[in-house]
């Protein structure tokens, strides 16, 4: 499955991080501090206002500037609730209460807005009624203010609603109330009263002076609440473009008013005629500008070098890693999250099955047939890039085979990685094929030799056994002990020497997979009660006690399991305690058997559970050894799964030890027919 783009190494361009613009963290600390003295300045002026300006008709404190809008009452609580709202949502993760009545003070500055717009619509007295206890007529908020009002509240209402797009709403609506508020300290500044008070309002309803201040600085606090998200992740980087946008900022808003207002001072002293003022800010704009323009330029240009190095960097890296997996023995398959191959080297390319114009399922051109260790169909869920690109599964390693387009069956060592993209989703895997051939190559010499020694030592065994029995009947009758002890001797280690090479040719059969097996009904109850009575010679002082069903009808070859109930029962009276019961069970769990061999005694390390079926493994530690040259146990689960079973041991060190083993059970129709076929 090596794709139509694999020969081209530039199109592996999947990068499994995700690319973000980090932070600098001064711009975070002052942002959070605006935030909180945006927050206090907001309630400080409100109630100042409130309390002093009305309350004890301070009137240097609701008019800054006599004959200048003031900041009616109204607007003094709109104050008090827009900033503490602020102040209890500024946190990220605010407490439970602290989130409720932050939002229950945003709702209610929102509120008032509304409700003072509904009054100039409708001409009603909503809200000038609600404080004619602290001036004898109703004075109501400015168009402009309620606006603000309503919009602070809604932002703050919205704080942390984000958009598929990762737009922050109240963002938006913070700079609006910001651009409100400015224009109207514009018109203050170069006085133009028709910035701070609409046309057709009676006189002294405007946004008041320090009014549309406290909005400027609040809308600035609820941009600095969230400064890594939206539209302030820009403002708040640590890149050329985020620096750029902090040096630019200033001028921008400051740099328009004052050249204007300068022009217009020089325009009222009588200095030169207004078209001579508008030539002179053009001028001076152009040349303010310039500096801002060229340091830009060159941050830009700089930035522009530095990603052009990084890509340079970045290019060879990647051709230094195409090369090597190019080089590399192994097949090597880079695949995307659609499952499809951006990277395939030679290796990958000689292994592939067809070059024809089918597609697999991800759409891949070129074809891998994979099959099973002896050539099964392995089904498309079950391969391990599938599973890795689909499901995200590991696979560190699985025998397989592929079958090449020229018929050849290449065993291979199948493994997949999964890739992790942004935000921690499917990314596409990695999957390497090792041809394994040498190495099989390899255990196919060494079980061959195993079987040829097993084979050539057994003639030597019967011959030795054949010279024993003439030296017994040879010898004439009632003969001293002492001459028969040699040739009980030799009897034993003939014995012991068949056992292994048996162990030794049963273990070349199950490598090999050449164990032939004679099926029939076999009934696990009895060959368990025959099994223990042979064993109870050697057993002698422990008792074996069983637990068996009356029926336990399995289909298999009745020698194969003879041996492993009597290797097992072996092994528990050879490591068991002296004088401790050994414990035979046969048990019917759902479809299948289970015979568990259970004693006391020094048990098995936990560390050696998971090497203990493996071929000639000795345990160490605590547990005694025992004649033999480690096959019994990889024996034991050869035949129990070439039986359809499994085995296995649990065990606690210094208590006890069990072994089971279990097999598929006969079923009902299974049963009458092999009997009746029987």
């Amino acid at each position: 499955m090596a794709s139509r783009e694999a020969d081209n190494p530039a199109v592996f361009q999947y990068t499994t991080f995700p690319m973000t613009l980090s932070v600098d963290s001064r711009i975070l600390t002052f942002l959070l501090r605006l935030t909180s003295i945006a927050a206090s300045t907001a309630i400080l002026v409100g109630a100042v206002v409130l309390v002093g300006g009305w309350g004890f008709g301070i009137e240097g404190l609701t008019v800054l500037v006599p004959g200048l809008p003031a900041m009616v009452p109204a607007t003094a609580a709109g104050l008090i609730l827009t900033g503490t709202a602020l102040g209890l949502l500024c946190p990220v993760t605010p407490s439970p209460f602290r989130r409720g009545a932050g939002r229950v003070c945003a709702a209610l500055a929102s509120l008032l807005g509304a409700l003072v717009l509904a009054d100039y619509v409708f001409h009603g007295e909503w809200v000038g009624g609600l404080f004619v206890w602290l001036t004898p007529t109703s004075r109501l908020p400015s168009p402009q203010t309620a606006l603000c009002f309503l919009l602070l509240g809604l932002a703050l209402l919205l704080l942390d609603v984000e958009t598929r797009r990762e737009r922050r709403p109240a963002q938006y609506l913070a700079l609006t109330v910001a651009l409100l508020a400015w224009t109207a300290l514009i018109g203050y500044g170069t006085g133009a009263s028709q910035l701070h008070t609409l046309p057709g309002l009676p006189a002294g309803i405007g946004m008041a002076l320090h009014t549309s201040t406290v909005f400027f600085v609040l809308s600035l606090g609820i941009l600095g609440t969230r400064p890594t998200h939206g539209l302030m992740r820009t403002f708040t980087g640590a890149h050329a473009g985020s620096v750029m946008v902090r040096r630019l900022l200033p001028p921008l808003l400051l740099g328009p008013y004052v050249v204007g207002h300068l022009s217009l001072l020089g325009t009222r002293a009588g200095l030169y005629s207004s078209s001579t003022a508008f030539a002179l800010v053009t001028g001076m704009l152009t040349f303010i500008g310039l500096p801002f323009l060229w340091s830009a330029s060159r941050r830009l240009n700089q930035a522009g070098l530095d990603l052009e190095q990084a890509w340079r960097s970045e290019a060879l890296q990647r051709a230094w890693l195409m090369s090597i997996i190019e080089q590399m023995p192994d097949a090597v398959l880079i695949l995307d999250e659609q499952g499809r191959i951006l990277v395939a080297n030679a290796a990958a390319k000689s292994l592939c099955a067809s070059d024809s114009s089918g597609l697999d399922a991800f759409g891949n051109r070129f074809l891998f047939d994979l099959r099973g260790p002896s050539g099964e169909s392995l089904s498309w869920e079950e391969v391990p890039f599938v599973r890795a690109v689909t499901r995200g599964e590991l696979e560190p390693g699985v025998e397989l085979s592929l079958w090449t387009r020229d018929g050849r069956s290449v065993p291979v060592l199948a493994s997949a990685t999964p890739i992790q993209g942004r935000q921690g989703t499917p990314g596409g895997a990695v999957s390497i094929f090792r041809d394994i051939t040498p190495l099989k190559e390899l255990e196919r010499q060494r079980e061959e030799w195993t079987s040829v020694v097993a084979h050539d030592l057994r003639q030597p065994v019967s011959v030795i056994a054949l010279a024993l029995d003439a030296l017994r009947n040879d010898m004439p009758v009632g003969q001293p002990t002492h001459q028969e002890e040699p040739l009980r001797w030799i009897d034993t280690s003939v014995g012991n020497l068949r056992r292994m090479i048996d162990d030794l040719l049963d273990a070349s059969r199950i490598e090999a997979r050449q164990l032939r097996l004679e099926r029939r009904p076999v009934s696990l109850t009895e060959h368990v009660h025959a099994c223990v009575r042979r064993m109870e010679g050697q057993a002698r002082d422990r008792p074996i006690r069983v637990i068996a069903p009356d029926e336990a009808l399995t289909l298999g070859d009745p020698l194969r399991i003879d041996q492993v109930i009597t290797n097992l029962l072996s092994n528990a009276v050879k490591y068991g305690t002296p004088q401790t019961p050994i414990d035979v069970e046969v048990t019917r769990l759902e479809d299948e058997l289970r015979v568990s061999v259970s004693n006391e005694g020094p048990g098995i390390p936990p560390e050696e559970l998971p090497r203990l079926f493996r071929r000639f493994h000795r345990t160490s530690g605590g547990q005694k050894q025992a004649a033999g040259i480690g096959l019994g146990l990889y024996i034991c689960k050869g035949l129990v799964e070439a039986h359809g079973g499994r085995l296995w041991a649990t065990s606690t060190p210094g208590r006890r030890t069990t072994f089971c083993f279990s097999l598929p059970e006969l079923a009902r129709s299974e049963r009458s027919l092999a009997s009746g076929t029987h």
